[in-house]
């Protein structure tokens, strides 16, 4: 099916292309241009499940496109007091999360939960002497990024990266 405004495949119903944790599963919507870069995922819950808590260096912002579930995170902000609170998420909601915020998602009232997730940085993606076009020059059978006498050197070629410290708040 044909998708104009769709940059890296339309959403999928049902699981993504890539396995993640606790049975969920993400597709790449936007690919980071460079290692370091932001990306946009799309992240499928299924049924049932009970996420492992978890945190991510960077703060993230996400969107729920389908189903529904709840968010779950520590808001004791420190105080040593366990305090868990439940956000309840359904089409529409839109959140963030700050970075290092221990959070959890959970889809135990019977439905899937599909969110669009934008990350600030991303620990992938193509770098100044790894990218498809000279991974994939060959010269007499040897990778051209192999080849260090015929790589352009410039400065402007660079990788991009964020502070492991930014949140979004």
């Amino acid at each position: 099916m044909f998708s104009m405004f769709a940059l890296g495949g339309p959403i999928e119903a049902g699981e993504g292309r890539l396995p993640y944790i606790d049975g969920c599963t993400d597709s790449l919507l936007l690919s980071p241009a460079v290692k370091g870069a932001p990306c946009l995922n799309h992240l499928h819950f299924p049924r049932g499940i009970l996420q492992t808590r978890h945190t991510h260096p960077s703060g993230r912002a996400g969107m729920v496109i389908r189903g529904k579930g709840v968010c779950i995170y520590d808001s004791s902000n420190g105080t040593g007091e366990r305090k868990l609170e439940k956000v309840p998420l359904e089409p529409g909601t839109a959140f963030v999360i700050p970075a290092h915020l221990v959070h959890a998602f959970e889809t135990t009232s019977g439905e899937e939960l599909d969110v669009v997730a934008f990350h600030p940085d991303s620990d992938f993606g193509p770098s100044s002497i790894n990218h498809p076009m000279i991974n994939r020059t060959i010269v007499n059978g040897i990778s051209a990024s192999e080849i260090d006498s015929i790589q352009t050197k410039k400065e402007t070629a660079q990788d991009f990266s964020f502070a492991s410290t930014s949140s979004c708040s």
